[in-house]
């Protein structure tokens, strides 16, 4: 995937969009045709804002005071909006060569421990008297999503190999998911898209043939 375009593509994010039971795997998931033509639904920081909060990443409060200070500094907006890809496109790598069965790129892991340290470095601890201790993002500023992002990537720690974690059979998807079903089956991101488009496509071969 590494030096490959990706097309921007203006999207309305909505339930259906977040297949991967995961927030981090919902994030590589917003881009969409991995195995054919990518198309990237992130075009801007405004854009990571939004998803970050319809996923629950960030609240509505966190959500309006990111873009505030995107608005205020808009080169460092983009230069955020860059760091966010990288750390999607290494964590894809990362999912990628656990979905093969290769060994991971240096460089993907490299990506992600160099957020994963930055989020540490800045992190704070919470006592919730329902929850327990958290651990909360401290002052990241606009890279704030992303260093979420990391530390949930990193804590998926053996669900990362866990044969639940599964990427979509469908033909231009690639999107990666968590099969929770009992039986644990399921091949596509979602039934009614790929699985739809996959039993089309299998209708057409046999009465053509």
């Amino acid at each position: 995937m590494t030096g490959r375009h990706l097309l921007i593509e203006q999207h309305q994010f909505r339930e259906g969009d977040f297949v991967g039971d995961h927030p981090a795997i919902d994030f590589v998931n917003t881009v969409t045709g991995w195995d054919a033509q990518p198309r990237d639904w992130i075009p801007d920081y405004a854009a990571l804002v939004d998803w970050a909060r319809i996923r629950g990443i960030v609240t509505e409060a966190d959500a309006a005071h990111l873009q505030e200070l995107a608005n205020a500094s808009p080169r460092a907006a983009v230069t955020a909006l860059m760091k966010a890809k990288e750390l999607r496109l290494a964590m894809h790598g990362l999912l990628t060569a656990r979905a093969d069965g290769t060994v991971p790129r240096t460089d993907d892991l490299a990506v992600v421990e160099r957020m994963w340290r930055g989020f540490n470095s800045r992190c704070e601890l919470a006592i919730d008297p329902l929850t327990g201790i958290q651990i909360r993002a401290g002052d990241t500023g606009l890279d704030v999503i992303s260093m979420a992002l990391t530390d949930t990537f990193v804590r998926l720690g053996e669900d990362f190999i866990s044969p639940r974690l599964k990427r979509c059979a469908g033909v231009n998807c690639g999107w990666f998911f968590f099969d929770r079903s009992k039986p644990g089956r399921r091949r596509w991101c979602d039934m009614a898209t790929c699985g739809n488009a996959a039993k089309y496509a299998r209708h057409r071969k046999h009465h053509s043939a």
